[in-house]
């Protein structure tokens, strides 16, 4: 039976961080609730571009490598925005039981303005909550295969986000946001623990992420919608959008700098015969025993993956494999398993061989074998 190697400290003291960092952020927005406008103006639009800069890329790019239509990723998309798009349809801002003066509560306008503001905020804010706690599982599980200081940093950053917005919309709605806090901070735990056991699979991931995208794309937009609403000329003050575009700006240069440094400087010089050094961590894989083992032979690309990050097959035993399962598996999925290895430094190698991202291993020349095999270090 393939074992994955548990967590080290590194690991769980990311998480911690990143939990902190989550934390930090709903106390900033309890703590300036008087300029609720503005924090929530600023925590959309950093919602709106790690759902545009980070989630979107991820799921395309999930998708690409693992076979999963591009069309199916849309679809994911779009169930996402559109379930939330309904139920910031609906709600009221009162009951109906109590009459009320025309000149009152249901003045011309002020009733709708009221619903929209609390009914919008309430499934805005507990959509927001359900989604964000299964990004946060995801993120736990990219904790779980690499802790650099950049993704950390990444994380940190929209994490203070992620907790601003969901305080300041369920403080609107007049729900307590403590227990999806709690959600929101258990859920990284989950995700390492997840990733760790039993990965999810490789076709799901790009569609799950596409749904939370699609979820975080309108929560932003109902967000920004909100904060111009609680305005009296229904329009957001000058000085509020700034904020929230420098901001976002910024986050979107971070996030940028996230997915294009890669986390391996040799990457860039791989083409060049450097080898890419293995991640130093502190649960370094094993080296492949030299001696038979009683572990079962892996029958499918996901066990073949799990043998590979646990170190129970080396890389040049994975490419020399002849078997159906080996052969269909795609190359830049299998190199992704690798503890310590980003999405983008496996691209960055492949290219520059013209690897194809959907390129399987029976697809590889003899050429390209000895090169993933000479650049890639699965040993320590």
């Amino acid at each position: 039976m393939v074992t994955e190697p548990m967590p080290g400290l590194a690991v769980w003291l990311a998480v911690v961080l990143v939990c902190l960092s989550t934390l930090a952020g709903a106390w900033l927005a309890r703590r300036a609730s008087r300029q609720v406008t503005a924090w929530l103006a600023v925590a959309s639009a950093l919602m709106l571009v790690t759902a545009l800069i980070d989630m979107l890329p991820d799921a395309w790019q999930g998708a690409v490598e693992s076979g999963v239509p591009l069309w199916a990723v849309g679809a994911a998309i779009l169930s996402g925005f559109l379930v939330i798009t309904y139920f910031t349809r609906k709600g009221c801002g009162h009951g109906h039981d109590e009459p009320a003066a025309a000149t009152g509560r249901h003045a011309p306008g002020l009733h709708r303005r009221v619903k929209e503001v609390i009914g919008a905020a309430v499934f805005s804010g507990v959509g927001t909550a359900a989604a964000l706690a299964v990004h946060r599982a995801v993120e736990g599980a990219t904790l779980a295969l690499t802790t650099s200081a950049v993704v950390v940093i990444a994380l940190m950053v929209h994490s203070t986000s992620e907790g601003l917005a969901l305080t300041a919309l369920l403080d609107m709605a007049s729900r307590r946001p403590a227990p999806w806090l709690v959600v929101s901070c258990v859920s990284p735990v989950a995700g390492v623990l997840i990733a760790t056991v039993s990965p999810l699979p490789a076709r799901a991931e790009p569609i799950l992420v596409g749904v939370v995208a699609g979820v975080l794309l309108r929560t932003a937009l109902v967000g920004l919608k909100l904060a111009a609403i609680r305005q009296e000329d229904g329009r957001l003050p000058r000085r509020h959008v700034l904020s929230a575009i420098g901001v976002a700006g910024t986050m979107a240069v971070l996030l940028a700098a996230v997915h294009l440094v890669p986390e391996h400087p040799a990457v860039l010089s791989a083409g060049a015969g450097h080898r890419l050094p293995a991640p130093a961590g502190p649960a370094p894989v094993p080296a492949p025993s030299a001696t038979p083992t009683a572990t079962s032979e892996p029958e499918d690309s996901e066990q073949l993956r799990a043998a590979l990050a646990a170190g129970e097959l080396s890389l040049a035993q994975v490419l020399e494999r002849d078997d159906k399962a080996a052969k269909r598996t795609c190359v830049a999925w299998l190199l992704r398993g690798l503890p310590g290895y980003r999405s983008g430094d496996i691209r960055r190698l492949l290219e520059a061989q013209d690897i194809s991202p959907t390129r399987t291993i029976g697809e590889l020349t003899r050429r390209q074998r000895d090169y993933l095999v000479e650049h890639i270090s699965t040993d320590q």
